[in-house]
């Protein structure tokens, strides 16, 4: 966790802070799958704690998907408040081997940078290996970087003078 949020610190250059586990909400496990519904985790964590933090991101080792897509390393809403990532398959390479502490947390780095990027409004970027190009395989991660292109850090920017800005209204008006 702490690696997490010192990367996404160093690339938002705000303070990231880290809250206590919580348990996962009831009625957001797809028996069906076997799996946790990533939008039901997304959707609790706006309703719980969107307004305490400009951003959200939960981070499970539980396995999560989407009605359409067989699992997902994480999902966010675009320009929304939350965003929701899993470990769970990031443990081990692509023949199920184990893999390194340092390959893991990169793994895990790029999924958290990448998910922030949606609330920021990001969109999956065409850049061969900026993090937030689209991945939905384990090589696809394995092949990007950890940090965003120039193309996608200058959005970044953008949006988060704007999101701040906006904070800063709402705020004055109360």
């Amino acid at each position: 966790m702490r690696v997490v949020a010192d990367s996404l610190q160093g690339i938002l250059r705000l303070p990231v802070d880290l809250r206590e586990p919580m348990p996962i909400p009831q009625g957001t496990f797809m028996d069906s799958r076997n799996q946790y519904n990533a939008m039901g985790l997304i959707k609790y964590l706006d309703k719980e704690l969107a307004h305490s933090s400009l951003k959200i991101l939960g981070i499970t080792s539980n396995d999560i998907c989407n009605p359409i897509l067989t699992y997902v390393f994480g999902e966010a809403y675009m320009g929304g408040h939350s965003a929701v990532m899993s470990s769970a398959r990031l443990k081990t390479g692509l023949l199920g081997e184990p893999i390194s502490r340092e390959h893991f947390l990169d793994l895990v780095v790029k999924v958290a940078i990448h998910e922030i990027g949606h609330t920021f409004n990001l969109r999956h970027c065409h850049t061969d290996r900026c993090v937030m190009r689209a991945s939905n395989t384990l090589m696809e991660l394995d092949e990007k970087l950890n940090y965003l292109c120039d193309y996608c850090e200058i959005f970044l920017f953008d949006s988060l003078k704007q999101t701040l800005k906006e904070q800063d209204s709402a705020a004055d008006a109360t």
